[in-house]
Parts: structure tokens; sequence; C-alpha cells
């Protein structure tokens, strides 16, 4: 972005020169005009009055657009400290809780019990930790363009039923109906996955207590549509402009309670846009948020 705003004021600096020696040559002309007829004057007079018209709105065009150019670059910095604060606290946690598990487990004669629930604490902080690393390569990566996908069969209904499951079974006052209507579908499956994991994560993560939420997978002739629903607390127009954007995360990031990069959603719609798909989030009746994905249909 910056590189594209030295570009146009570069460009505007090189037109006003030009125009100012135009103008320069024009009242140099005009004053060669004085012996000729009114007629003519007037016509030169009028020439130049349009020419410093338009030179004017060029000039407050360029001059706003640099401005929207610098107020991107400044949101972009405040989102980058921001995950800054987040990402720190979020390596952080895990190495903690793996670290004292670890020392915890070095005590003698300790419970086997005991050694299996500080066994599957620190499974668990290493899972958010490297979900966290894999989160941080694939920006790069997609800043890099480094990313084809891959079509290939992934077995869409089995993964989505052993997902839900996964996520009952480690989230016990969560409610996930699935309907699945479609069986396989040719997609990167490391992609699909990453989506998935993503927004299902993200449902579960901002709908309190008791999230519910509904997974619904349909086709037609020219996409599949798969939408990812929940009823939690929702979100408001100018931050649902905002959640695929990098770095992005609703509220402040100090007093942010839940856990988060602000990569999740950012990589799930560069993951869907790769696929030659679309997203969006609506708001969901009669509470939450839904997101609509649609992938075209066929090989």
């Amino acid at each position: 972005m910056m590189i594209r705003s030295k570009i146009l004021i570069y460009l505007l600096a090189f037109y006003v020169l030009l125009q100012f020696i135009w103008w320069g040559y024009q009242i140099i002309d005009l004053g060669a005009l004085a012996d000729q007829s009114q007629e003519d004057t007037s016509r030169r007079i009028i020439m130049i009055i349009g020419e410093g018209g338009v030179f004017i709105l060029i000039l407050m065009a360029g001059f706003w657009k640099i401005q929207q150019s610098i107020a991107k670059e400044i949101q972009l910095s405040q989102r980058q400290n921001n995950f800054m604060l987040s990402v720190t606290h979020e390596l952080k946690t895990p190495l903690t809780s793996i670290q004292l598990a670890l020392q915890t487990l070095k005590k003698p004669n300790l419970k086997t019990e005991d050694q299996a629930d500080l066994i599957a604490k620190a499974l668990g902080a290493n899972q958010r930790l490297s979900s966290l690393i894999d989160n941080i390569i694939n920006a790069s990566r997609l800043e890099s363009n480094d990313f084809t996908p891959r079509r290939e069969i992934f077995p869409l209904k089995t993964f989505l039923q052993n997902k839900t499951a996964e996520l009952t079974a480690s989230h016990e006052q969560a409610s996930i109906k699935l309907n699945c209507e479609v069986d396989i579908i040719h997609a990167d499956a490391y992609m699909l996955e990453t989506i998935f994991n993503n927004l299902l994560e993200n449902a579960i993560k901002y709908s309190g207590e008791n999230p519910k939420m509904e997974i619904i997978v349909k086709q037609n002739e020219k996409f599949i549509e798969i939408i990812v629903s929940d009823q939690g607390t929702g979100m408001t127009t100018e931050e649902k402009q905002q959640i695929f954007k990098k770095f992005y995360r609703v509220g402040n990031e100090i007093s942010r309670s839940q856990k988060g990069s602000g990569l999740g959603l950012f990589i799930t719609s560069e993951f869907v846009q790769l696929h030659k798909g679309r997203i969006k989030c609506e708001n969901n009746k009669p509470a939450g948020t839904k997101f609509i994905i649609e992938l075209p249909n066929g090989e």
C-alpha cells in the first residue's frame, strides 16, 4: 500500500509540474493575443479556466486517495500492534501450561489418573500452540502467494461427522446440528479442514457457555453452499466488514478475554478465494452470526 501511495504522489507531482509549465505557456501566449480579436482572447481564457478546474479536481482526488492510503496504513499498523500483544499471550500461555505439567509429572508417587490428566492438558496446550504457529505460517505463505489448491477427493460428510463428534466431546455443553447433503467434494483437503476448523472453533469461542451451532451443506448445479451458524453475541455491521482482514479482532486487545490472533478468518477467506469461491458473514436469527461459503460445483 505504501508503494502505491508513493507512486501516486510522484505522479501527482509530475502532473502539477507539467500543468504549471502549460499554464505559463498559455499566459505568455495570451499576451501575444492582446492585439487579436476579443473573441479569441475570451476563448483562450475560458480554456485556461476549464483546464484549471480539471487540475484542481484531479489534485483533490489524488490527495483524497493518498489520505485513504495513509488511513489504511495506520489501521494495519494498529492491527499489527494488537497482533503482537495477542500472539505474545497466545505463545506464553500454552508454554507455561506445558512446563507446569512436565514439572508436576516429575514428582514421585503421582497417581495414574493425575498423570493422565496432566498429559491431556499438556497435549491440549501443545495443540493450541501448534495451531497458532500454523496460522502464522499460513498467513505468511498467503502473503507470498505460496499456496496453490490441489483438487482432490475430500470426504466432506465423514470429516464433518468426525469433527462435530470431536467438538462435542471436548465441549460437553455444546450443541451442534449437522445437515450435510454432500458426501464428497473436490477441493484441497488441508485448506478445507483449515476452513472448517477456524469457523467451528470461532463459533464455539464466541457463543458463551452453552454454544449452539448448526452446519448445513447443500448442493445445486452451480455451487456447493456451506452454512455455519451460531447463536452467540453476533457482530455489528462495521465488524462484519472488517473480520476478514489480517490481524483484525473484535474489541480492544487488552480488554479482550477470548484467545485468538486475528488470522483465522483472514486465512479462511483467502483459502475460499483460492478455490474460486466466496464467503460472506450475515446475522443469524434469532441471534448470532452466520457464515456462508459458496464453492464451485465440479472437479
